[in-house]
């Protein structure tokens, strides 16, 4: 067990790095945000990056606060229904549920995802929805990465509720 308490460990610790280093492009977003508005409103001068740069930080954020949240238990859940169960229920359930939804579901996610990115990096594809033409590339690419280190968090879930219902203690 020792070495299923390690593997969990270094899981969630990488969850947990992701979440404190994505929360500083909270920082950088704000800026952008800030910067527009003033040259928006007291300049009468919008800019032509700071949506593009707004929405890739955003979306980052976004996807990286997937993994974090994941590890955190931040999560649609059903508690409300088996907060009555026993621990080892509620670890079963959570078994099963990971077994038959979120592992073939996020496995096709993460297939549609890389596809996406590698066919957009390839082109070095732009964003068109504004005239700066900012490259889209590297934030699909942050997308399949973001999901693998789903996946890792999603593993290390499965392997906490795994213990539970073998031993009925938490990890």
């Amino acid at each position: 067990m020792n070495a299923l308490k390690r593997i969990v460990q270094v899981l969630d610790n990488m969850a947990l790095w992701i979440g404190r280093l994505t929360w500083w492009l909270i920082f950088p977003l704000m800026a952008v945000l800030a910067y527009e508005v003033i040259a928006r409103k007291v300049f009468v001068s919008p800019t032509i990056w700071a949506l593009d740069i707004s929405y890739m930080l955003n979306g980052i954020l976004g996807m990286a606060g997937a993994v974090y949240a994941l590890y955190r238990g931040g999560h649609i859940a059903i508690d409300f229904i088996s907060s009555k169960w026993s621990p080892r229920t509620q670890a079963g359930l959570n078994i099963i549920f990971y077994i038959t939804c979120f592992f073939p579901g996020i496995s096709i996610f993460f297939w549609f995802a890389f596809r996406f990115a590698y066919e957009s990096w390839l082109v070095r594809e732009r964003a068109i929805s504004s005239a700066w033409m900012a490259p889209i590339y590297p934030l699909k690419m942050v997308m399949a990465v973001a999901i693998v280190f789903l996946i890792l968090q999603g593993t290390s879930e499965f392997l906490k509720n795994l213990h539970v219902v073998l031993k009925g203690d938490q990890l």
